[in-house]
């Protein structure tokens, strides 16, 4: 099921478009990032934004999530319009049509045109971007020891549990676990969103002790098909900067149960995470 899911995401494209103008914000942008360095190719290693990007529009500014684990989930669309703000992006293709990926079009061609990197058209315009594909395969899959240095996990963010956020986590190419947590590495062999949970959950006490030293947190926020919402909790998804073919572009996307790159339409609405380069 989960194979026909992700071939019908890569083709389906329909028609329609909106478009919405944008601005910076380099003091938010600029304020938080996870410290620790990450590997992406034999000679290059980048740290961590501390959280998904995130678009405000009635301010027309940029910032990241106050938190690894936040995420928007439904509140992105209602009654057809985009929410306020939002957290899940068509591929920033330069064409002025879906500008930054800002729209509800399902169109793929109004995301088209060559990338326009989140991080070099926003703030500072120099120093955060988004990785390439080589770049996020490298990381999950090449780097020294990869394998276990990165594994599915729920955050349970109230004692009772019924807050939570599923998602991946990877760990900085030096790591040290907290002497009173224990990390599982790698993927459970369920596809399901409780499979997070039971593959390996952490309290919001011992996710701060992980984040501190240095863990990254994806969240499962899903994807955005126009005005539908998607898979929250059961999937994440995340924009490379490398396009494939004139209207499709490869993200990470991830399952409780494996991680691959995949290549999907540009219209759909996936998150982003940015880096800079140390």
């Amino acid at each position: 099921m989960k194979n026909n899911t992700l071939l019908f995401a890569a083709l389906v494209s329909v028609l329609g478009w909106c478009c919405i103008s944008c601005d910076s914000n380099e003091q938010s942008l600029n304020s938080n990032y996870i410290s620790k360095p990450f590997s992406v190719s034999a000679n290059k290693q980048v740290k961590f934004s501390q959280g998904n990007l995130q678009y405000t529009k009635s301010t027309g500014t940029w910032s990241f999530a106050a938190q690894q684990y936040e995420m928007l989930e439904t509140a992105k669309v209602k009654n057809s319009v985009l929410a306020n703000k939002i957290d899940l992006f068509g591929w920033s293709g330069s064409t002025g049509f879906a500008k930054w990926g800002i729209s509800l079009s399902t169109s793929n061609s109004h995301y088209s045109d060559d990338f326009a990197d989140w991080g070099q058209t926003i703030g500072d315009g120099k120093t955060w971007r988004t990785l390439t594909n080589d770049e996020w395969t490298y990381l999950c899959s090449t780097r020294s020891n990869a394998a276990s240095l990165i594994g599915v996990a729920r955050i349970k963010l109230d004692e009772a549990g019924t807050t939570y956020a599923n998602g991946l986590i990877l760990l900085p190419d030096t790591w040290t676990c907290p002497e009173d947590v224990t990390f599982k590495s790698g993927f459970s062999s369920e596809w399901t969103v409780q499979a997070y949970a039971d593959y390996q959950t952490f309290t919001l006490e011992q996710w701060e002790k992980l984040e501190a030293a240095g863990a990254v947190f994806l969240p499962a926020s899903g994807f955005r098909l126009g005005s539908g919402i998607y898979f929250v909790q059961l999937s994440g998804r995340y924009w490379s900067a490398t396009p494939g073919g004139s209207y499709g572009a490869s993200c990470l996307s991830f399952y409780s149960d494996g991680a691959g790159w995949y290549y999907y339409g540009r219209c759909y609405g996936q998150a982003v995470r940015l880096v800079q380069d140390l």
